[in-house]
């Protein structure tokens, strides 16, 4: 035994009989148990003569028999009856010193580096056991800690789709509440402070009662600390930290280990925790945390302190025993950093700081990777927005900036490993699946009607768009409007008989649905009578519904001159034509088809697409279009209120739509609905239906979940789409742990406004087919039919005709903005550089790349320096890469 040792060992024994003698005094014959550990003395006194007191006049008994010397050393006194004991339980001398500022920081300025092996949760091959814990510390307030936990939370959820549960453990200072927006939902007698007392009190406690639920998707919650109140204050004062570590059920480790084996199963457990030097710290970052994220501002004021703090860490080793003792995992934030040229500077700074910190325990780490800044030091620049805002919301835009953090986070998540069974299934399978698996990427005017009909999935946001209440549906070029069109053309919407009035360039369109010759002349005739376009759309309407089968029920010919037509679209033409020259034939034409509506049988829904290519492209007949949708328009809004069993259904691509002036525009505010996929699993499940019709993959579907290959696709549960989506092409992207395929194929198939095109997702699955059945040759992978990689390698085939789409379908002008982007061939780009590639009057055509998606604000600069991003899925046709404006 150490000199040091032995003196302090003969001094606890001198406190120990000092209290025993002193409690004696104030009352003979008590039972007297005083127990040493990291933050004084606890003493227990038993005795019956408390059955009647007070707990503040037994405390008041013994303090007139206390020295100052010996009553300082007493940190707890638990002065009970012989039944309140028994439910204390025992006090016993054998106590593990809790995690404790004292004990932690004495160890690194006693020995400065540890010679114990530091091994990290993201060190270890295998998963952890159960949900990681993380903390979010600083030891200065105003540097944005409890800003990046909630939107680490809100990013893991809505980015990674993790569930996550949230503790907020800054119970002086509690604000979680507020910054997710629910602080209506807490309650005083709730939270995190309510459920520590009951476990120190021996209670069992529900632990979901303390727990809010953040948004209705399921997988975000948070546990306030409890509403601020006279009570609040009350409860926290009863609160004991340093007690935790002595009683057989510790309260702390109680809290997280029934979240975890609640119902609720998080994935991960983030811990706002308090600054400073608090009693509820230590235990958060020297013992349950997996991670700690250290928040700090590098201002000289707080390298001192973070420096010893990483030190703490870096000798400290948490509860979790998995499959060897662990070390909690710093991690650095560094916030805010001011805009300005100080920036870089500053960075630099913090983390020259924290090299030199880490740099003691490198030889530690035994074969493990050295610790150094730049892996684990994140900055996050001041955000005025975000700094002076009440909550966090779940925009993309603010939350990107702590991608960076949730990416650390997800390295120690616990990857779901295939089933066995699945997986043997899969490899047994797999060489069919490969061979009967297609991806058609046929535009839907190509495809043929019988397999059309089969391959199309009837989602949520297809059944929402096709209610005939709503006249006017907009999308971008490749969302699916044509593809909806077919499918209500085909009569599967029950109830309603379709009339095709105009459609695409399908094979055997009908000889009204007119093209850019038929407007023409059209538009001449118009211009020398003086007639407008609502006018022609009334007596095509009129003309679609008379010769579309069983839609007039045999109520005779609009006008006479639509009696006995030769087929083709000249003698449809000529019709029109001569109606339109009869004073009254517009006329007669509304009153045919108010007849129709009020004897006929059926309803009718009245169907208008193609209409950005049916006038061609040149600037007269762009315009000649825009008039004539506008026109058409306009006429629905006045053909509504003469109807009771017709509707006008028009598809009007999204560019045109805000490109076009009329009068009640206004009108369809309400009357339109915008065709965009939101929804991720709703957007796979346009390429699951197609997968779903190989055998073999159903063969091991049916492993999976027999329900589903029971069930139409169209049907499926989030769970359902998640579990046959890894089946066919793996959770997570290979060589990129933090990253899910889900997650991954979203974002890279979005445009610069976050727009999906269900084109670009089959093109993307045929190219990775391709390259897997390759692949396959050389070597075999069991964990999914498709591996991951493939899409990776697979996405330079998809750019190209998103970029074709885009510049030659709909956007002709916004060629000069490719090129400049294939000159400059960075992203993102700056501004400036953008104006000097564009030359003369850019802002025109930068505002219109911005609506078009082609390029989008970058996330990590600020408006007084701002620069542009290519979304990933127009960077590989234009060339350019990831290395930063110049």
């Amino acid at each position: 035994m150490s000199e040091r040792t032995e003196a302090m060992s003969e001094a606890e024994d001198d406190v120990t009989e000092a209290v025993a003698q002193a409690v004696q005094s104030a009352l003979p014959g008590a039972d007297v148990n005083v127990v040493p550990d990291a933050g004084g003395f606890v003493v227990r006194v038993v005795s019956e003569h408390f059955a009647s007191l007070p707990e503040a006049d037994r405390r008041a008994r013994f303090q007139e028999h206390m020295t100052p010397r010996i009553a300082s050393q007493v940190h707890t006194w638990e002065l009970l009856t012989e039944s309140e004991a028994a439910w204390y339980g025992d006090l016993t001398t054998a106590v593990t010193p809790p995690p404790a500022w004292a004990t932690a920081l004495d160890r690194v300025e006693g020995e400065k580096a540890t010679s114990a092996q530091i091994t990290f949760a993201s060190d270890l091959d295998q998963d952890l056991d159960s949900a990681p814990v993380v903390t979010f510390y600083s030891l200065k307030g105003g540097v944005g800690r409890s800003t990046a936990l909630v939107a680490v939370a809100r990013r893991l959820t809505s980015e990674h789709g993790l569930r996550v549960l949230c503790i907020d453990m800054d119970l002086e200072a509690p604000g979680l509440d507020t910054l997710f927006g629910i602080s209506q939902d807490s309650q005083s007698d709730l939270g995190v402070v309510t459920a520590l007392l009951a476990y120190e009190f021996g209670e069992d406690p529900s632990i979901l009662d303390h727990v809010v639920p953040v948004d209705d998707n399921g997988r975000l919650f948070c546990m306030p600390a409890g509403r601020i109140d006279s009570t609040y204050a009350a409860r926290l004062r009863s609160l004991e930290p340093e007690i935790w570590y002595r009683e057989r059920v510790n309260s702390l480790h109680r809290l997280i280990d029934d979240t975890r084996d609640s119902t609720l199963r998080p994935d991960v457990v983030l811990i706002d925790s308090r600054t400073g030097v608090s009693p509820v710290a230590a235990p958060l970052l020297f013992d349950v945390s997996d991670m700690a994220v250290v928040c700090f501002h590098p201002h000289s004021q707080a390298r001192n302190g973070t420096e010893l703090l990483t030190g703490a860490l870096l000798n400290s080793t948490t509860r979790r025993q998995a499959p060897l003792p662990l070390t909690p995992e710093p991690r650095f934030v560094v916030s805010p950093m001011p805009p300005g040229q100080s920036a870089p500077r500053l960075a630099d700074r913090a983390k020259s700081w924290i090299d030199n910190w880490l740099e003691p325990f490198n030889d530690a780490r035994h074969g493990a990777p050295v610790l150094t800044a730049e892996e684990i030091t994140h900055v996050v620049s001041y955000n005025a927005e975000v700094s002076f805002s009440d909550t966090v919301t779940s925009d993309s835009i603010r939350l990107a900036p702590y991608a960076r953090i949730a990416d650390w986070v997800l390295q120690i998540v616990p990857e779901p490993a295939p089933k066995r069974g699945l997986q043997n299934k899969t490899s047994e399978s797999k060489a069919a699946a490969l061979a009967q698996l297609t991806f058609s990427t046929g535009t839907a005017e190509e495809l043929d009607g019988e397999q059309f009909l089969q391959d199309y999935v009837v989602t949520r946001q297809v059944s929402e768009t096709a209610d005939p209440e709503t006249p006017l549906i907009l999308g971008r070029k490749g969302t699916g409007k044509t593809a909806l069109f077919r499918w209500l053309a085909a009569g599967k919407l029950p109830g309603w008989t379709p009339v095709c009035v105009t459609t695409p360039s399908f094979r055997d369109r009908p000889d009204w649905s007119f093209g850019p010759e038929n407007y023409d002349a059209i538009d001449q005739h118009l211009a020398m009578s003086g007639q407008d376009w609502g006018t022609f759309w009334q007596i095509l309407i009129a003309l679609a519904v008379h010769r579309t089968e069983d839609a007039a029920d045999n109520a005779g010919a609009p006008h006479p001159a639509m009696q006995n037509l030769e087929p083709g679209d000249f003698a449809a033409t000529q019709a029109v034509l001569n109606v339109l020259q009869d004073p009254m034939g517009a006329l007669r034409c509304v009153d045919w088809l108010r007849k129709v509506d009020a004897n006929g049988k059926n309803q009718l829904l009245l169907l208008f697409d193609g209409l950005d290519t049916a006038f061609g492209n040149t600037p007269v007949q762009r315009r000649r279009r825009s008039h004539a949708i506008a026109g058409l328009l306009a006429k629905q809004a006045d053909l509504a209120s003469k109807f009771s069993r017709v509707r006008l259904k028009i598809f009007v691509r999204q560019d045109i739509w805000s490109s076009l002036r009329f009068e009640n525009k206004s009108h369809f505010y309400g009357l339109s609905r915008r065709l965009q996929w939101e929804d991720k699993r709703e957007y796979f499940k346009v390429v699951l239906k197609r997968a779903v019709h190989a055998p073999a993959f159903q063969d091991i579907l049916r492993t999976a979940d027999p329900s589903l290959v029971e069930t139409d696709v169209a049907s499926w549960t989030p769970e359902q789409v998640d579990m046959a989506w890894s089946s066919l092409v793996g959770e997570r992207m290979r060589g990129e742990r933090t990253a899910f395929t889900s997650n991954w194929v979203w974002n890279r198939l979005a445009d610069g406004n976050g727009d999906h095109s269900p084109r670009s997702l089959l093109q993307l699955f045929a190219a990775a087919l391709d390259w897997e059945r390759e692949e396959e040759k050389r070597s075999t992978y069991d964990r999914s039919v498709m591996r991951p990689r493939g899409l990776a390698l697979s996405l330079e085939r998809v750019s190209e005709p998103a970029l074709s789409a885009l510049l030659d379908e709909e956007f002709q002008e916004l060629r000069a903005v490719a090129d400049a982007l294939k000159d400059y061939g960075r992203t993102p780009i700056g501004e400036d550089a953008l104006r000097a590639a564009l030359g003369i009057t850019p802002e025109d055509l930068i505002t219109l790349a911005r609506e078009a998606g082609l390029i989008t604000l970058n996330n990590e600069t600020d408006d007084a320096a701002r620069a542009f991003r290519v979304p990933d899925l127009y960077r590989w046709a234009l060339g350019v890469t990831r290395r930063g404006p110049m």
